[in-house]
């Protein structure tokens, strides 16, 4: 139900289990942390209610400062999370295995900044807009069936849509201030 190897990607249709495994770990996380966070989210394609998805649990930690990512670097360790080498500046990516399987997924970086915004827009937007969630359905199932052993090929041709939804996502909340 829960869990991936890594570098594969195998989809598989929504699951209500997973809003209710995310809830878990965020209680257990919010325990061991609640001195350095500012907030859990439940991101990713897990956390779009009817979108098909790798069965990984997504979940983004907001925190004050670059400081507190290496603080809590750490503690996320004794937790059981294993740092993954990602290159994007400002965000810090480890991952829990069960069997050989990362079942979950946690994004730390700086809350309301840029990258912090752009995950939640995408999933706000996701939630919202049912042609858009469609076509990223279609999307996803198309690269996971040309991609299977792939993921790094799999999420770099994704990238052109969740652009293109950011972009919407923007106009959007700028047509709402108005």
């Amino acid at each position: 139900m829960l869990g991936l190897e890594r570098g594969l990607v195998k989809l598989e249709p929504y699951n209500n289990k997973w809003s209710k495994l995310f809830d878990g770990e965020r209680k257990s996380l919010s325990a061991q942390l609640k001195e350095l966070i500012i907030t859990i989210e439940h991101v990713g394609s897990t956390s779009i209610v009817g979108l098909s998805a790798k069965p990984i649990i997504d979940i983004a930690i907001g925190v004050s400062s670059l400081n507190v990512i290496i603080e809590l670097k750490e503690k996320v360790k004794a937790l059981g999370y294993v740092e993954v080498p990602v290159s994007i500046d400002g965000k810090h990516v480890f991952a829990r295995y069960k069997e050989k399987k990362i079942t979950h997924f946690l994004h730390i970086m700086i809350y309301n900044q840029n990258l912090w915004i752009d995950q939640i827009s995408f999933r706000d937007y996701l939630r919202s807009d049912l042609d858009a969630k469609i076509a990223y359905i279609k999307l996803k199932e198309e690269l996971a069936n040309k991609y299977p052993n792939d993921v790094i090929s799999y999420t770099n041709e994704k990238k052109k849509f969740v652009d293109e939804i950011l972009k919407r996502a923007k106009e959007y909340g700028s047509d709402e201030r108005k």
